[in-house]
């Protein structure tokens, strides 16, 4: 009994050991600042602005203190100097970190991580067991703050440009500003932003939050709340299955979810594509043949051009409604607007829903889609790593026209701010 027990503490400490390589903890709760676009682009913000000991640690530091009042000063001097009809060139840059600001704060978030408790407590108690910033776990924890940093600064660099400027995105025919920024009228609307930000900075206490304020105002006046849109799900459209899982009996099945990927129609007032109506047909009778007790639908407001309609939700209706499969079986990922985040935010979920990532699950497509996943010719592995960086699926095999065998990467829990409607 004795050896028993040492084997079992030896299992359960290298669990836990894998688990903090991993930076991953699946009881960690994430933080609210009330914006669920600030939280899901840039939580480090959230934690800075939540947790009130790493607050005062920034906000006390002389440098970045000094920098805060720097930003103030330069946005009051450009917003009220530039004269009408202006260019955005000359409102917009004091908003902007320079390069040695931004070296700068990298180096005093560095030293702070090394020497103050606070810091060092948030980077253990938050940033590495919540899994947003995973790809970094491997870093010593000075390293990883800096990591952070750089890539929230380019995160707000590229909303501003975005929305301010008209800088194409990732996905310009979804993503794109949606005004023309060479209008008098929407230089009139940016230079109100600035004001706005401009009245409330006497009240903000930490260097980042000028910057912030002005590319989460953008990112609203263009009506780009998709991050937020059925947030928190496990509360609201998913609540049913999070509620189901702890009761299922996973051994029961092959699979522990079938994936469908979306595909929304090219026009307007079409809820549901053609393409997508028969992917939800097969991923039914999967469902029926006890395949799996779950099915994820993955899809966002992608096609036509800002339309209402979700893939996910209208996935999700069909299912019901035409083939009788129950709600709490159904799980939605309404964010997702290319197949490479249609397995982020599966894999995600799955992670945190505490669905086994151990045990296969089936992705449920349309013949050409699988052939696009699959077939090196496409370069699919390719897109993966130029736009997440990574594979966020491992592939097995293909047992159908329509379905293929994955399991989920656990680096899909990094949140990514150049993607800023699905971080």
């Amino acid at each position: 009994m004795k050896k028993f027990q040492i084997l079992l503490l030896a299992f359960v400490l290298m669990a836990f050991s894998t688990t903090a390589q991993q930076g991953f903890d699946p009881g960690y709760h994430l933080l609210k600042s009330g914006s669920f676009v600030q939280d899901k682009n840039f939580y480090c913000f959230t934690l800075l602005e939540e947790v009130s000991t790493a607050k005062m640690a920034v906000a006390q530091d002389a440098e970045l203190s000094t920098l805060l009042k720097n930003i103030k000063t330069r946005i009051v001097s450009a917003v009220n100097a530039c004269p009408f009809p202006f260019e955005m060139d000359c409102t917009l840059p004091p908003f902007y970190f320079t390069a040695s600001e931004k070296e700068q704060v990298g180096t005093r978030l560095k030293n702070l991580a090394q020497k103050n408790p606070a810091i060092q407590q948030l980077i253990a108690n938050h940033i590495r067991p919540s899994g947003v910033f995973i790809k970094y776990a491997a870093q010593k924890d000075d390293e990883m703050l800096v990591s952070i940093w750089n890539e929230a600064c380019n995160g707000l660099e590229h909303i501003i440009d975005t929305y301010a400027k008209g800088k194409r995105g990732r996905y310009p025919n979804i993503d794109s500003v949606n005004y023309n920024v060479k209008s008098d009228d929407y230089k009139r609307v940016v230079l109100s932003v600035e004001q706005s930000v401009q009245d409330d900075a006497p009240t903000m206490e930490l260097f980042f939050q000028p910057m912030l304020d002005l590319a989460l105002t953008l990112m609203d006046i263009n009506n780009r709340d998709e991050a937020a849109r059925h947030e928190p799900m496990e509360q609201l459209d998913n609540k049913k299955a999070f509620d189901f899982i702890p009761e299922i009996k996973w051994d029961r099945y092959k699979y522990a979810t079938i994936l469908v990927l979306g595909a929304g129609p090219d026009k307007e007032n079409i809820p549901l594509s053609a393409s997508g109506k028969m992917r939800i047909k097969v991923a039914a009778r999967n469902y029926h043949n006890g395949l799996a007790p779950l099915i994820i639908l993955s899809g966002g407001y992608v096609h036509p051009y800002q339309t209402p309609f979700c893939e996910a939700t209208e996935m999700k209706k069909a299912l019901i409604e035409l083939y009788g499969v129950p709600e709490r079986a159904i799980i939605i990922d309404p964010h997702a607007r290319h197949t490479t985040t249609n397995f982020r935010n599966a894999a995600r979920i799955m992670f945190r829903y505490g669905i086994p990532t151990d045990k296969m699950s089936l992705c449920t497509t349309a013949f050409d889609h699988i052939i696009y996943c699959t077939d090196p010719k496409w370069q699919f592995d390719e897109r993966n790593r130029k736009e997440l960086g990574y594979l966020p699926y491992q592939f097995f095999e293909r047992i159908s026209r329509n379905d293929i065998e994955f399991k989920p990467v656990i680096t899909s829990l990094h949140a990514d701010p150049l993607d800023p409607l699905d971080p």
